[in-house]
């Protein structure tokens, strides 16, 4: 039989076994598809034929020629020297190495090549590709791996809800546990999970071998992992060492994966959802008739009666009691919180590191977000759709120092006071909304020019009814350069630190000094 009968016998046992499906055993068109592996429209284009309609289509099918045909060689020679060529880079070498290439879609590149492949056995390896060794058994006690999950469950109104789960695994007897949560696992609800575990482990492993997963860790150099300031201090609280994983290395902890895998296709199949309490009650049963009492299919031994043996050799668990955290959102280094897709602002200084947090609510469209003191640091109109970026100007300016004070400052900086006062109190009846704006356009303009030129330009815009800081900054910039000695020192307002700071003048060597060393040499 040749290739183009087998494929042609193949179609039309497809056709058959998709007729008797559903004008027989009456099932749904997208049963059907999911049944045979392939897509509902082709289901449904080879229900609207009839047997001779379809004999033709499919002879029509198969002697078409292939939009690539003509670059089949090209292809097979690419093939043929690298193997590991992907389908992307088969393209751009198609469209660098022949002009006329039509315009085709990377999935048509995709399908011509596997059917390359295929028909001339030239399968795609990786010259680095990964060697796998079976490996001993650990000993009882010694290791666990951690994972996270993740999947979505219908509640009864139909509606679904995303929940996530730690899943912990003793190695030795693959005696497992899992914990459920509504919300993305943090430093802090993990290591919650990880005191679940040890108290139904009634024990502590000596090495526990993580991912590189930000809720663990928040920087790697080489080796070097820098742990979360919560997971640090809870590592160094417990007896157990802990091990990180290579980046993109899942198989390090493939015991633990597999487990994640188990959890999605076994207990959370078709699982309807409750709550977060029925749901961690009904896997800790799950767990109890199955996840860990029916027999392994690696070790053909059940996991509790293995962990039986094993638990002697664990560490001793010795509860904590600590407050329970409160979950919040974290802080970016940008001063910014992510909420549903959007990216908000906070104001300058909120951001102290990677365990900084801040507490959301909507309340009337409103996004509140307050501090761990429960104070209201921002509040922001929430955007319709996603991926916006919801900015207070205000947030990146100093609000350490009232614009009170800070008049009061300027002031300071110039002679006339009878005349800068008159300015001052125009300006901010003017631009009342931006009125740190304009201080800080006159500090910088007495700062460059000097107290002399500021009296000059002040005098005139009084003098002129130009009141405004834009203005007394173009009137300064068009006269004459200002000289050294005509720069005034401005202290900056602050805290007492910066006050002092200001004063500081560095250590001068005197010009005798290198006069001596060129004598010298």
């Amino acid at each position: 039989m040749t290739e183009k009968d087998h494929k042609a016998l193949s179609r039309l046992i497809m056709y058959d076994k998709i007729k008797r499906l559903y004008e027989v055993e009456h099932r749904s068109i997208r049963w059907i598809a999911k049944q045979l592996g392939i897509n509902f429209r082709t289901v449904r284009k080879y229900l609207k034929m009839d047997q001779r309609e379809f004999e033709s289509y499919s002879d029509k099918v198969i002697s078409r020629a292939h939009i690539l045909e003509p670059y089949k060689d090209f292809i097979i020679g690419k093939l043929s020297l690298y193997p590991d060529t992907p389908a992307a880079q088969m393209h751009d070498w198609l469209k660098e190495c022949h002009a006329d290439l039509p315009k085709v879609a990377p999935k048509t590149v995709y399908n011509y090549v596997m059917k390359i492949r295929q028909e001339y056995n030239l399968p795609k390896v990786c010259e680095n590709e990964r060697q796998y060794a079976a490996l001993p058994e650990t000993a009882p006690g010694e290791y666990a791996q951690v994972d996270f999950g993740q999947t979505k469950l219908r509640r009864s109104d139909g509606n679904r809800i995303r929940v996530y789960f730690i899943a912990i695994l003793l190695c030795y007897s693959r005696y497992k546990f899992i914990w459920f949560q509504d919300k993305p696992f943090t430093s802090e609800t993990a290591v919650t999970g990880h005191e679940k575990a040890f108290a139904f482990f009634r024990g502590v492993p000596k090495n526990l071998v993580y991912d590189q997963d930000a809720v663990f860790l928040y920087d790697e150099n080489v080796g070097d992992y820098r742990m979360t300031q919560v997971f640090e201090n809870y590592v160094k609280s417990r007896p157990f060492r802990v091990i990180f994983c290579r980046p993109a290395d899942p198989e390090s902890k493939g015991k633990v994966e597999n487990v994640v895998k188990y959890v999605k296709q076994n207990f959370l199949l078709n699982r309807q959802f409750s709550s977060v309490d029925n749901l961690n009650a009904e896997a800790l049963a799950w767990l109890e008739r199955t996840g860990n009492a029916m027999i392994h299919n690696t070790t053909c031994k059940v996991p509790y009666d293995m962990w039986c043996r094993e638990c002697k050799d664990l560490l001793p668990y010795i509860p904590v009691t600590a407050p329970e955290a409160k979950s919040g959102h974290k802080v970016l280094k940008t001063n910014s919180v992510k909420y549903r897709g959007n990216t908000y602002s906070l104001p300058l200084g909120t951001y102290r590191g990677e365990d900084t947090r801040v507490y959301l609510s909507e309340e009337k469209g409103d996004l509140v977000i307050r501090n761990i003191d429960d104070a209201v640091i921002a509040r922001h109109l929430i955007p319709a759709g996603r991926g916006q970026m919801v900015i207070n100007k205000n947030h990146a300016r100093d609000t350490s120092v009232s614009v009170s004070e800070k008049c009061e400052y300027v002031k300071g900086l110039f002679t006339d006071q009878e005349s800068v006062c008159i300015f001052l109190a125009r300006v901010r009846e003017r631009y009342p909304r931006y009125m740190r704006d304009q201080l800080a356009t006159l500090i910088n303009c007495v700062t460059k020019y000097g107290q002399k030129r500021a009296d000059e330009v002040l005098a005139e815009c009084v003098r002129n009814k130009l009141f405004s800081a834009t203005d007394f900054k173009e009137i300064i910039t068009s006269g004459p350069a200002p000289c050294a000695e005509d720069i005034t020192v401005i202290k900056p307002l602050g805290d007492a630190t910066a006050k002092l700071m200001v004063n500081v003048e560095p250590n001068r060597s005197s010009i005798d000094v290198y006069d001596d060393l060129f004598k010298a040499s």
